[in-house]
């Protein structure tokens, strides 16, 4: 049976107590079964939930403001969770064509938890991130420390869809999302096949081979007064790893030793 969710949980630190978000950030057991849980990055960059930013450090106090009035980096909850999936959005650039490359979506979300420690899995792409591309923000805008995010992304701008009967253009990581986990559906369906487990928690094995990506090297999202995150090469908190190649990630499922 294959088992990939595409989760949109509403909530973010400062809105809800850190008790409540471990609670809900209870899903690497669901990905030891099998299961894979993908989750959107947000749409405001690093200004989390609704374009609020922190008025203190953290969020301490629960205190936000809108996001173009400044203050501290406000981290999606549950995209900052380490035990799922997070997708950041990309997009074509005008007058290119869909061979040449993508940049980030000027809203792709992305950032670093304030409650949830950085997992190993991601420590080492991080590190790279931190210390050869470091955005030159405070401690008191964002914890590094954090689980960082997005890990993937997909094209989430200028996406068609049918809606009731009607072609219609949508954008945002709601968007990329989904592509994903078609994505991952995909792969689940070779691996079924071959009598091979399915993908489950995917993060592990993302950053232990960043080679199945596209890397991402152009764009930003604006954020609390700021710049906000760039793309770089390598891992960013705008498109993460970049954007899974199908035939170079499905080798890699592919030829893993259980």
């Amino acid at each position: 049976m294959q088992r990939v969710s595409f989760l949109r949980i509403y909530g973010a630190p400062g809105r809800l107590p850190k008790y409540k978000l471990t609670r809900l950030c209870r899903y690497l057991k669901l990905g030891l079964q099998g299961v894979s849980i993908l989750y959107a990055s947000g749409d405001f960059g690093a200004s989390g939930l609704g374009n609020q930013c922190c008025v203190n450090p953290g969020c301490a106090g629960g205190d936000r403001q809108n996001g173009t009035l400044g203050g501290s980096f406000s981290p999606f909850f549950a995209a900052s969770c380490p035990y799922v999936t997070t997708v950041g959005a990309t997009q074509v650039n005008p007058g290119s064509t869909v061979s040449d490359p993508e940049s980030a979506a000027s809203f792709s979300g992305g950032g670093f938890s304030n409650v949830f420690a950085m997992p190993d899995y991601q420590k080492s792409a991080v590190a790279n991130y931190l210390t050869n591309y470091n955005p030159g923000y405070s401690s008191s805008q964002f914890n590094s420390n954090g689980r960082a995010y997005p890990d993937i992304s997909a094209n989430g701008n200028n996406i068609v869809i049918v809606e009731n009967g009607n072609f219609t253009g949508v954008l945002g990581t709601s968007a990329s999302t989904p592509i994903v986990a078609s994505l991952f559906t995909l792969i689940n369906n070779q691996l079924i096949a071959a009598g091979k487990p399915v993908i489950g928690f995917a993060n592990p094995v993302l950053y232990q081979f960043p080679e199945a990506m596209n890397d991402i090297v152009s764009g930003n999202a604006p954020a609390c007064n700021t710049d906000g995150f760039s793309a770089v090469p390598g891992w960013d908190p705008i498109s993460g790893l970049g954007t899974p190649d199908y035939v170079r990630l499905l080798q890699v499922f592919m030829d893993l030793n259980y």
